[in-house]
């Protein structure tokens, strides 16, 4: 394992500048799926080693987990967490209804994992415009178990020297209701130092 690191301010305003212009881009997506206006924000950002993951996403029920392979300069995953009732709101607010069950069909499945394309293809897409970085993702898959088992799967799916992860916090607001969902990447060390490279030579 790598040392873990720390974003210093100029690598977290950066960041946080691409979270926003992503942000930005998936709020006009989402407001026009719903014809209404939808508001998502970002108020938390941070640089975290595997380690701390698990207290930040921990749920005494199942989430939901929409997974992304990220390609190219930078390899990993994306995660969008979202608890089941946040994603049965936001389902219905796309779609007019939903399920009964405690589970998922078919296409609020599908539902679910174009809003993964929309949350973490905006912020890919961000990142490789403002950085300069040949970016890519997968097709989305969609899980539904405890948010310790999805975290621990794609940790595993990591490189032996990824150590750290990008979270980041989103709050989505709809009317006056307030859902929240956690948006995660998982990274190798040399991915998280070719981003961090390129933020320096913004600079030049």
């Amino acid at each position: 394992m790598t040392e873990t690191r720390t974003l210093s301010d100029f690598h977290f305003d950066a960041l946080k500048e691409v979270g926003n212009i992503g942000i930005g881009h998936a709020t006009t997506s989402l407001s026009q799926m719903v014809n209404r206006r939808v508001d998502i924000s970002l108020p938390d950002l941070k640089l975290i080693p595997f380690s701390e993951v698990s207290p930040l996403v921990k749920k005494e029920d199942p989430v939901v987990g929409i997974v992304l392979e990220l390609k190219g300069d930078a390899e990993g995953y994306l995660l969008l967490l979202l608890s089941k009732n946040d994603a049965k709101s936001l389902i219905k607010l796309i779609v007019g209804e939903v399920s009964d069950n405690d589970s998922f069909d078919e296409m609020e499945e599908s539902v679910l994992k174009e809003l993964g394309n929309i949350m973490t293809g905006t912020y890919v897409t961000a990142l490789s415009d403002f950085l300069g970085l040949s970016l890519g993702l997968s097709t989305p898959s969609q899980v539904y178990d405890m948010a310790d088992a999805i975290v621990n799967d794609a940790i595993g799916s990591m490189n032996t020297d990824a150590s750290e992860i990008l979270f980041m916090n989103t709050e989505f607001m709809v009317k006056s209701e307030q859902l929240d969902g956690k948006l995660l990447i998982f990274t190798d060390s040399s991915s998280i130092s070719r981003i961090l490279d390129a933020i320096n030579r913004m600079t030049g």
